[in-house]
């Protein structure tokens, strides 16, 4: 015995008290009534993780997550007990339908399965909440931005109306900038040429290149030319060499009327045509010749009039150094003094710009244009339900939820069907009816005795009766 005991000790006394049977009773009853009240925990246990896990998640979207973890364990705890109170207590059933349909015990099991439903279809829409989370933020997303459309429009038509002024100043920037950049590149064009050139260097260049193109430009002029003559040299040779091959094919052939014949005029023709076709790609090997050497020519002209254009500038700046120099410094001073005064009016204008606009934003939120983003759970809920109506996601959604609240209706109500209805009466039930028999019993006799034993007490107690004869 004392064996038996410490072989099942605490774990057996714990899933005894997890299902509210008599640990000595069970003890004694077969492996059939432990693997119930094993199965009855273990689902108890399995309904209390999911009852934790997804009321936690429900009170997490509005409260921090230690509060969250601490009111879905209590709230978990607590349907747990529930449920223990609700299926524990059913050992001693029989199987109510084998004598008729007990009207009375329907009764009694109606707010049973009522409690079973609620707790199941509350974790089945927690559960699909939890399941749905991006489509509901999705579909809470649109909500928001359909109900903030007139917002939205407002604040960007004044944001745009701001703009325009601020806009304004910053292309004055960009353009002070740019005069400022221009004349920089121009001072250092002048003090780069007084470095490195004089005046006689950058005249003699420019008369060079100027020299230099004029010829350039001859050698190209008559590159032109020479291409011209030789395209019509060569076009003259085709027409010449086609006209020459028709005469010698009508003298050999006498298609003109005259008698076939290869006589001196044949031989002239034969012998001109056939120069012709020699000559032809010599006059094409010329013009491709000629037209490399004045693409040649083409680059130089670039090259020289590039070299041209620079040493020019050179000298415009050279010559213009006493007095550009002087006005150069004078603009760049200008410019850089409104430059910054415009910086210092484009900030002051963002920074206006943002309290008008934070301004504005405060009136549409007081006129109720503003419709704020929540994660509440009953807001998820709502948006569930707009999903549900959704004509495109509805269908598959609502079966999803539908299979979902059958899955949990099915973990609730299972155990007290099989258990209230058609689980077979066990030993442990047997032993636990003798057991309230023979109690009820014993107490039946305590309470026979003590009832005779006041009788007895009282007749003790009671007086003699005196006796009056009374004669008339």
């Amino acid at each position: 015995m004392g064996t038996s005991v410490e072989k099942e000790s605490l774990w057996f006394r714990v899933c005894a008290f997890l299902s509210l049977t008599d640990s000595e009773v069970l003890k004694e009853s077969g492996r059939y009534d432990r693997m119930l009240a094993f199965a009855m925990v273990f689902r108890q246990l399995v309904t209390f993780a999911f009852t934790f896990l997804l009321f936690s998640y429900g009170v997490s979207l509005f409260l921090s997550p230690v509060g969250a973890y601490t009111i879905g364990f209590v709230f978990a705890l607590t349907l747990f007990f529930l449920d223990q109170a609700i299926i524990g207590s059913d050992w001693a059933l029989r199987n109510p339908f084998k004598k008729g349909i007990p009207w009375r015990m329907m009764m009694g099991l109606i707010p049973r399965l009522a409690y079973s439903l609620i707790i199941a279809i509350g974790l089945a829409t927690l559960a699909e909440i939890s399941l749905q989370a991006n489509a509901i933020d999705e579909r809470i997303q649109k909500d928001v931005v359909e109900n903030n459309q007139e917002y939205f429009k407002r604040m960007g038509d004044y944001e745009m109306e701001l703009d325009t002024t601020v806009d304004a100043t910053a292309l004055k920037i960009e353009q002070a900038r740019k005069q400022i950049t221009d004349i920089t590149t121009r001072q250092e064009l002048i003090k780069n040429a007084d470095e490195a050139y004089d005046e006689q260097t950058i005249a003699s260049s420019i008369d060079h290149y100027q020299v230099a193109l004029e010829e350039l430009q001859k050698d190209q002029k008559n590159t032109i030319n020479a291409i011209g003559n030789l395209n019509e040299r060569l076009n003259q040779s085709r027409t010449d060499y086609q006209y020459w091959f028709n005469e010698a094919i009508l003298e050999r052939t006498g298609k003109d009327g005259r008698a076939p014949t290869e006589g001196p005029k044949y031989q002239r023709a034969v012998k001109t045509y056939t120069e012709l076709e020699a000559l032809m790609p010599i006059i094409e090997a010329d013009i491709a010749s000629n037209k490399e050497r004045l693409a040649l020519i083409e680059a130089d002209i670039l090259a020289t009039t590039e070299q041209l254009n620079d040493f020019q500038l050179k000298s415009n700046a050279l010559s213009e150094k006493e007095t550009q120099v002087t006005v150069n410094d004078d603009q760049l001073l200008q410019l850089s003094a409104d430059l910054t005064a415009l910086e210092q009016l484009q900030t002051q204008q963002i920074q206006d710009k943002q309290t008008k606009l934070a301004e504005f934003r405060t009136k549409l939120i007081n006129d109720g244009l503003f419709y704020e983003q929540k994660t509440g759970l009953l807001v998820r809920y709502l948006a569930l339900n707009k999903i549900h109506a959704d004509p495109e996601l509805g269908e598959v959604a609502t079966l999803f939820s539908t299979m979902l609240k059958i899955f949990f209706v099915a973990i609730e109500l299972m155990p007290v069907i099989i258990k209230l209805f058609f689980s077979p009466f066990s030993f442990y039930s047997l032993k636990m009816y003798r057991k309230m028999q023979v109690a009820l019993l014993e107490e039946q006799s305590l309470l026979e005795a003590a009832e005779r034993e006041i009788k007895n007490r009282n007749a003790e107690r009671a007086p003699p009766m005196i006796t009056v004869e009374q004669q008339i």
